[in-house]
């Protein structure tokens, strides 16, 4: 029975997934975990699937939604999970996923476990989005939204498939980040977070500031008015 599922949303991944896929498998054999991974091709045009069917694992598949977005990547992996705890996590490497034994350990005493980057190392994060964007959005969680967060868009969690069943997402771009946490709280799931370390990403980014902003900012107003 598959315990854990990590889901890998992946779009031109190819310098990292590899790595992480790597990572992750080795959390699973030295945990005595059985895991497995999906890989979601969200339009690569580059090496990505190549990468990963070369890697030749047995609990690693590659599905493909041609909806173009991050939301709408996570939402197609999510219909592929067969483990009763589903981790999210990105496909660069920026997030170290020999920390995943640290979300399992802290969900015990919660119901979705969430990164605080309070470490990031030079060139992980852009200006504007470190200074201005992430503060913004942590004064509008935690106050606005009673949400008890210090980092609103860390992109690694974990969660229970039944909880996750839960929340009814729906978003299709970056803005899934601002939607998952609002609908945990909404629905009484008790929300931590666990500090970790936030490294340069691999490959190019797909992050389009303002454009990803207002995708942010309009599902929180439309929450808000809910």
């Amino acid at each position: 029975m598959v315990e854990v599922s990590v889901v890998l949303p992946c779009l031109n991944e190819e310098e990292g997934v590899g790595i992480c896929i790597r990572k992750i498998q080795d959390v699973f054999r030295n945990e005595g975990l059985e895991g497995e991974v999906i890989v979601v091709d969200n339009g690569c045009t580059d090496d990505t699937v190549r990468v990963v069917q070369d890697l030749d694992y047995d609990n690693v598949r590659v599905v493909r939604e041609n909806r173009k977005g991050y939301g709408s990547a996570y939402l197609c992996g999510f219909r592929f999970c067969s483990g009763e705890l589903i981790v999210l996590g990105d496909a660069d490497d920026s997030y170290n996923f020999y920390d995943i034994p640290r979300f399992l350990e802290a969900l015990k005493d919660a119901d979705f476990v969430v990164g605080n980057r309070n470490v990031v190392l030079q060139g992980a994060m852009p200006f504007l989005h470190q200074r201005v964007g992430q503060p913004l959005f942590y004064m509008i969680m935690r106050y606005a939204l009673r949400i008890p967060i210090s980092d609103s868009h860390c992109g690694f969690g974990v969660i229970r498939r039944r909880d996750l069943a839960k929340l009814g997402l729906r978003s299709l771009g970056m803005e899934f980040a601002s939607e998952i946490l609002i609908k945990a709280k909404r629905n009484g799931l008790r929300i931590k977070e666990i500090p970790i370390v936030y490294s340069p990403r691999l490959g190019e980014s797909k992050l389009r500031t303002f454009r990803d902003g207002v995708r942010h900012f309009s599902l929180i107003g439309r929450e808000l008015l809910h």
